[in-house]
């Protein structure tokens, strides 16, 4: 069938293969077909699509409760002092729930809540684009919700400083860059210079070294920065002898002193934090989220916040049931606090390092939390690493060296004596009795501190949990061993997970002072006694402060170590995945390396950033980021697609769709009872995939190292040879077979997501990202510094800049909605369409300028030979009629009579063109989001589909801007009256079509494919009302495909780099961003628009698992023909070499050299094998990539576990606990 064919229409087939009827149905008349092409069938979808804003949150009922007579005020501790508390109520356990809002969305408290932040909600809140910002003239400061105890405050915005010239020149100097840009002069011109309150006069005497020391003052006098200082301290610990003597103990062992630790009291912290402005907007009583999709759908639970999700609401419902302080009527709250953690380099070159501790406060949303402008991570410590005069020490107390072990021991021990200090006892005396803390708005609050979650990467985390680095049991939580993490979403996993979960006990710290009465004696780490008493799990034997601390409490620290997107996925799993990915396709040669980076480099992008120019060779992973793996991961499937034999080629993209899934579901900012379950099967399905490609795939292949790896290899090997002083032995290649390892904690780690989301709220308040980002401040301030002792002089900056920072953020908002005032008319319209912001409540925004505009009749004369303007004119009335008289739309033009189309006239015949539209909509985790439509370069649009929903069509029509254009229309009135211009803003289309032979969807395992109609169709190109646009699209070529100029002859439609021709299909990247894939998931709260459609999807796919099991692949995959394929023969010229990497061997970097096995059997290249498509092969590319070293795939696939389900049975399973569900 001719791909044009292909391509005709969108019909209402069932894009899944479903089993046939038994009886076969009569044959249907062939339907009647409108002038697009399309079938002509009733329209049942919404005929116009509603853009629906975000709504205002229910308000809570009115309390029920009865005041108390007030007793006398309760003895405190000393570090707190008493002022007036709010009227003390009783606290009713009865639940209290709100009503549903117009999206269906619902609270429910366990009690009455004497305070809403959702009171203070603005849709300007909620707008997560930079361009959308709302115009209310005397909207409240944010501060209004605790009345007038912050007015002092603002009054004087420029304290400590003399004058706001001297404030906003400092604040300028602090504004978080460390070199000045282009963009930071243009700050300091409009934002300094220009400003109202800017005089050069009140400049005359200024000095910086002046200045400084006024803000240091200041923070030293401050009532609201005085208890939040900075301490200098030291912390001890014992050092374990090299040798075993009966007599000795750890109370007689060298003691071993640290000098310069610099922290924050947390309690100091929290104190501070809930004085500022920023927690009027803090949650105080969590509850539980419902959305009922219609009133009369059964409620769904949401999860997304800390205080939405279950471990704060059990906390919170345990500290409200639990016996008041003695007299004490103060309302009781707890404070959320969330740790992170990590080491950091601060230079390029030398060894300058920091390893910041930051807390932040959950009960602050995370779309605020999230944002380093917002300075909502308090920087609670800079932990000392162990410094080299360690073994001087060791040395003159043992007279030998430390081993590695006895090191390694110590750094633990560091780090856990830190952490002590910090959970001091005004911290415990906090943690049982609670603390009085006032509030910004001068009400006393008892609060309670407690500990939620410690965001760290996978080193961090076992320092922490204090168990082996990739020991036996690697993982933090629980104990499920090496060998057993294959079988990653089977049900056996899930019960080993449950069975095995780690928890603090009696038992466990007994154990742990064993061990340490032995290791304080002598005894080697490694030996057998140790190893026989705590090696068994992976424990390690170093008192834990968490356990010391909080064990009488009931606390389980090894809870609180959340999953870690980034470096368990982004950089983990994925990273490895790619990885021998690369090595199958060097392993199979044929150039498909260059192709894999040609057709990478052709992707388009997407959105301001989301997705980015692949200007470099991705198959050299140079320098690249977790998001950068990431916009790999989302673009892989028709980028991968033939580049592999038939069968293996299958296996990949079928792998790639579930990572793809899996990484949705992981980085949904919202989630439901449905998705959670949807992310379960995910999970399943993405297990099964990865132990099929082991199996079949890989086998097929002898993988080698990268020639990025190999060149990593010799590199370190010299480095090696040369600290020792030999010199390096020549060897004629150092390549390693590498083999896809499977037992990994990273891979592991997957398994948890969706516990933790139910317990802890979504990734992105967990996610590591948040800490990676406040360290490129330290970062700045290293700069500043003179580079000697330089954590106290960072302390120092970091102090200045909260200041400056918090006071900069309220005087900026001052005057952004001053200029968003002023902006808005048409002199905003500058040239190049600069737009002003766009008011969220719009759903879409062009400019009002006239000043592009084409004289019509004289353009249609310039291009008449141009077949994309072929009854332009004509068609451009009939839209445009049917606008004025009212008619919806429902998918194609009302054809109108010459004599209605010269009803419209069109004002001096001119057409104003526009460079820019902006789409604003609602996200589905009900934010207001916004996406720029350019016809150079972002082109491509969503609409709803018009078509009769009985044959379960396709949900969306697809176009591609090929202009934006307003006219002003005049429509002739049956009197012979002419009516005022009329402004209409409208698009002219080119029209995709769906591929009707190409099965996609989560059954498929397929993206939706689409391409351009033939220009000999009627319908191939339109004009469409922006009202209609739902979003932008992503389109990825179908690279295996290729090019046409059959579509469309040569036109001003195309870019000039077209060179006149199409790809022939493109794939809709339905991955591309989290909303975008709940489009086509369904189930998305704020898509309130296309409700409809969304609860469709949702009950097309209940039944359905992520992934379509093939019972017979296990027991075939051994039997495959295939030959194996050496990387001897294959493109090594691809690559240079890159910066070292200390680590090789898989996901988690948990293999040695010494792991890697050979694997018998190879052979030679077949050219003229057949790829198994019936199609010629990709066309050859002369690039040649950079590469760069990474981490290998070393170790073992672990055999099958005889306890284990069959997966088609566990399909099963799931399938019916799903629908019954539902």
């Amino acid at each position: 069938m001719r791909a044009a064919e292909k391509r005709a229409r969108i019909d209402a087939e069932d894009i899944e293969m479903e089993e046939p009827d038994p009886a076969p149905a009569p044959v249907p008349e062939a339907p009647a077909v409108r002038p697009s092409g399309r079938p002509a069938r009733p329209i049942r979808l919404p005929k116009r699509y509603q853009d629906a804003v975000p709504p205002v949150p229910s308000t809570l009922p009115p309390a029920a409760a009865t005041p108390v007579d007030s007793p006398q005020p309760p003895a405190l501790s000393p570090h707190v002092s008493m002022s007036p508390s709010p009227e003390p109520v009783h606290q009713a356990n009865t639940t209290v729930t709100t009503e549903p809002d117009s999206f269906g969305v619902y609270r429910s408290y366990s009690h009455q809540p004497t305070y809403d932040p959702e009171d203070l909600f603005s849709l300007e809140d909620v707008c997560d684009s930079d361009r959308l910002a709302t115009s209310e003239r005397g909207k409240p400061p944010q501060w209004s919700g605790f009345g007038s105890a912050m007015l002092t405050k603002t009054k004087e915005f420029f304290a400590p400083f003399l004058n706001p010239s001297t404030f906003r020149l400092m604040s300028w100097f602090y504004n978080g860059r460390e070199r000045k840009s282009i963009a930071d002069l243009d700050d300091l011109v409009q934002n300094v210079i220009l400003s109202d309150d800017f005089q050069p006069t009140e400049l005359e005497d200024f000095r910086t070294a002046t200045e400084l020391r006024r803000i240091d003052k200041h923070l030293k006098d401050s009532t609201f920065s005085a208890a939040d200082g900075w301490h200098e301290a030291s912390v001890k610990f014992r050092v374990p002898p090299p040798a075993r003597d009966k007599r000795a103990s750890e109370r007689t062992a060298a003691e071993y002193t640290v000098e310069e630790v610099y922290y924050r009291k947390p309690l100091e912290v929290i104190r501070t934090a809930l004085r500022e402005t920023a927690a009027s907007k803090f949650h105080f009583f969590p509850f539980r989220q419902f959305w009922k999709a219609t009133p009369s759908s059964s409620p769904e639970r949401l999860y997304g916040e800390l205080y939405t999700a279950d471990a704060m609401i059990a906390e919170h419902d345990k500290i409200q049931a639990q016996p008041r302080e003695a007299g004490c009527t103060l309302e009781t709250v707890v404070a959320a606090i969330m740790l992170y953690s990590d080491s950091t380099h601060l230079a390029n070159f030398g060894t300058a390092a920091l390893w910041p501790m930051y807390a932040f406060i959950g009960n602050q949303s995370k779309y605020i939390r999230a944002k380093p402008t917002s300075f909502a991570a308090h920087h609670l410590a800079y932990i000392p690493k162990l410094l080299d005069s360690f073994q001087e020490f060791y040395r003159a107390a043992y007279n030998t060296v430390a081993s590695s072990a006895v090191l390694t021991h110590c750094k633990r021990e560091l780090m856990h004596a830190i952490l002590e200090l910090l959970l001091d006892d005004e911290f415990m005396y906090a943690y049982e009795h609670g603390t009085v803390m006032e509030f910004a708005d001068g009400v006393m609050r008892r609060v309670f501190p407690r500990i939620f979650t410690y965001s760290a990467d996978y080193p961090e985390k076992i320092l922490l949990a204090c168990i082996k680095y990739l020991g036996k049991c690697p993982c933090p939580r629980c104990k499920v061993e090496k060998d057993k993490i294959s079988q990653l979403g089977t049900r056996l996993d899930s019960r080993l997970r449950s069975k095995l979960a780690r928890v603090d006990t009696h038992a466990r710290r007994f154990t742990i002072e064993g061990a340490r009465q032995w290791i304080y004696k002598g005894w080697s780490f490694v030996s057998k006694r140790i190893e026989d008493s705590i090696g068994v799990i992976s424990m390690v034997p170093t008192r834990n402060a968490f356990s010391t601390r909080l064990y009488k409490f009931g606390y389980n620290f090894y809870s609180m170590f959340v999953p870690d997107l980034l470096h368990e996925f982004e950089l983990g799993v994925w990273k490895a995945t790619f990885t021998h990915l690369l090595r199958i396709l060097y392993a199979w040669g044929r150039d498909t390396i260059q192709e894999l980076n040609r057709r990478y480099r052709q992707v388009p992008t997407f959105g301001r950033d989301t997705i980015r120019r692949f200007n470099n060779n991705a198959s050299g992973m140079k320098k690249l980021a977790a998001r950068d793996f990431e916009d790999l991961l989302q673009c892989a499937l028709p980028v991968f697609e033939i580049l592999l034999p038939y069968d293996d080629d299958t296996v990949i993209l079928n792998l790639l769709f579930d990572l793809a899934t899996w990484h949705a579901y992981a980085k949904l900012r919202l989630h439901s009872d449905t998705t959670l379950q949807f992310f379960e099967g995910a999970t399943a399905a993405l297990g099964n995939s990865l132990r099929k490609f082991a199996k079949t795939t890989c086998e097929r292949y002898v993988t080698m190292d990268l020639p990025q790896e190999e060149a990593a290899r010799g590199r370190r090997k010299a480095a090696k040879a040369a600290k020792g002083g030999s010199a390096a032995k020549p060897t004629e290649s150092s390549k390693k077979v590498r083999k896809f390892n499977l037992s990994t904690y990273k891979l592991h780690a997957l398994g948890d997501y969706p516990q933790s989301i139910r317990d802890f709220g979504t990734t992105d308040g967990t996610s590591t990202q948040v800490g990676e980002l406040e360290h490129r401040r330290v970062k700045r301030f290293f700069a500043r510094t003179s580079k000697q002792k330089y954590t106290a002089q960072i302390v120092q900056h970091h102090r200045r800049e909260r200041l400056l920072g918090k006071d900069r953020t309220t005087q900026k908002k001052r005057d952004h909605r001053k200029r968003k005032q002023t902006d808005q008319g048409p002199q905003a319209a500058l040239e190049e369409e600069a737009l002003p912001y766009t008011n969220p409540t719009d759903h879409y925004h062009i400019s009002v300028s006239d000043r592009s505009h084409e004289h019509i009749p004289s353009w249609l004369r310039k291009h008449a030979k141009d077949p994309a303007l072929k009854d332009f004119l004509p068609r451009l009335k009939d839209h445009l009629l049917a606008r004025l008289l009212g008619h919806t739309f429902d998918g194609d033009e009302t054809d109108y009579s010459d004599a209605e189309r010269a009803s419209v006239v069109l004002v001096n015949d001119r057409l104003y063109q526009h460079s820019v539209l902006r789409i604003n909509y609602t996200t589905y985790d009900m934010r207001r989001d916004q996406d720029s439509i350019n016809p150079r370069t972002h082109a491509d649009i969503m609409v709803l589909s018009h078509e009769d929903p009985e044959g379960d069509p396709h949900p969306y029509w697809y176009a591609r801007v090929v202009g934006v254009f307003h006219v002003y229309a005049r429509q002739r009135g049956s009197d012979g009256v002419y009516s005022e211009p009329t402004r209409l803003v409208f698009l002219w289309v080119r029209w995709y079509g769906l591929d009707m032979d190409h099965l996609w969807g989560w059954k498929a395992k397929r993206l939706p494919r689409v391409g351009f109609l033939d220009n000999a169709e009627p319908g191939a190109f339109g004009f469409l009302d922006p009202e209609q646009v739902i979003r932008a699209v992503h389109l990825i070529p179908a690279f295996a495909y290729g090019r046409t100029a059959e579509l469309l002859s040569p036109s001003i439609v195309r870019s000039p780099a077209d060179e006149d021709k199409d790809w022939q299909y493109y794939y809709v990247n339905i991955f591309v961003d989290r909303d975008m894939f709940m489009r086509f998931r369904g189930g998305g709260v704020g898509h309130h628009g296309i409700r409809e459609i969304s609860q469709r999807l949702l009950r097309k796919d209940a039944v359905r698992t992520e992934e379509e099991v093939d019972p017979s692949s296990d027991e075939s995959s051994d039997e495959s023909s295939e030959p194996k394929c050496s990387s001897d023969n294959s493109n090594d010229s691809d690559g240079n070499g890159s910066k070292d990497n200390d680590n090789e061997g898989n996901m988690d970097d948990e293999s040695s050299e010494d792991d890697d096995k050979d694997v018998d059997g190879s052979g030679e290249d077949d050219e003229e094998d057949d790829f198994g498509y019936g199609l010629d092969t990709p066309s050859d590319s002369d690039e040649e990539p950079n590469s760069e070293p990474d981490n290998g795939q070393d170790g073992e696939e672990s055999d099958d576990n005889d306890d284990n389900i069959n997966e088609e049975d566990q399909t099963e399973l799931f399938e019916d606990d799903l629908y019954a569900t539902l």
